[in-house]
């Protein structure tokens, strides 16, 4: 079985959108076109969609100076810029009615423990997030790892706008595809927690909840696969950390099964040292790095 999966081609990631990425509407039109081609040998289809709130801790309006003034967009705040109150958070940031936490404690205890200070009760009893405190425990566990720091992007991908829909001529291509072959496109959806990040969609970069957590049950149906093609963008974020997760948790002997179609996928600049050093690696570990025309 060969599976597509194709990494938030989505609108804002391309010109005219809050967050494009130069060159992605070459790549939808080579990807539009690789479905149309192939659509008879792809057997799935597994859509991945960045879908954020306004309030996100990566986005301006969680963040503001002691004047009250909201950070540009690809400022970096460091866990040192919280600390001392260079960068404050909103403290009145909360939940939807549908979910009663944004932290789930055990989630959290098994990463890296729970801070002292991160909860305070209010004089009725009830139990408060510090996010102050929660922010500069983001902002460590980030930096711990060593990838990156926290970087404010333009709002994107916002539930509900048109930015957050998928490029007409792929949804297009998947629309025709399903049509022709009676299989229907797999959707999945991440970044909806206001309080992490995910460029993977198999996992945050700092797991909170459950459903922030690694998903192996979407990684053991991808391993079902004869054939695994990913493409999408950004290469240099959310195709990246997508693919490394994905090829950190497969079999070794399997690695030939893994495809990333470079030209179908493109890197935010800025950013091209890290899109160059995850295909080198991904090559290193034995998977594919190819283009739509060198595939077979």
């Amino acid at each position: 079985m060969t599976t597509l999966l194709l990494i938030d081609c989505q609108k804002d990631f391309h010109p005219g959108g809050s967050l494009a990425v130069p060159n992605a509407d070459s790549d939808a039109e080579r990807i539009t076109q690789f479905i149309h081609q192939n659509a008879t040998s792809i057997h799935r289809i597994v859509a991945t969609m960045d879908s954020h709130h306004p309030l996100h801790i990566a986005h301006p309006s969680f963040w503001s100076d002691g004047q009250g003034n909201l950070p540009a967009p690809f400022t970096v705040i460091s866990m040192e810029d919280v600390v001392e109150g260079r960068w404050i958070p909103r403290e009145d940031v909360k939940p939807s009615a549908r979910e009663s936490l944004l932290i789930e404690d055990d989630i959290l205890l098994a990463g890296d423990g729970i801070p002292s200070e991160l909860y305070s009760t209010d004089e009725t009893g009830n139990r408060q997030l510090n996010m102050k405190q929660w922010c500069i425990e983001y902002t460590r566990r980030l930096e711990a790892k060593g990838k990156f720091s926290l970087m404010i992007w333009p709002e994107h991908c916002l539930v509900g706008t048109e930015g957050q829909t998928v490029v007409r001529s792929i949804c297009d291509a998947m629309m025709e595809w399903s049509r022709k072959t009676g299989g229907s496109v797999e959707w999945v959806n991440k970044g909806q927690n206001l309080l992490t990040e995910n460029y993977s969609a198999l996992c945050a970069e700092v797991p909170v909840t459950k459903k922030t957590s690694f998903d192996y049950e979407l990684l053991e149906s991808l391993k079902t696969s004869e054939k695994l093609i990913m493409c999408g963008q950004a290469l240099s974020h959310c195709v990246q950390y997508t693919v490394r997760d994905i090829a950190e948790h497969w079999p070794n002997e399997e690695m030939g099964k893994l495809v990333v179609l470079k030209d179908c996928a493109s890197t935010i600049p800025g950013f091209e040292d890290a899109s160059d050093k995850f295909l080198s690696d991904m090559v290193s570990v034995g998977v594919n790095v190819e283009t739509t025309e060198t595939l077979t």
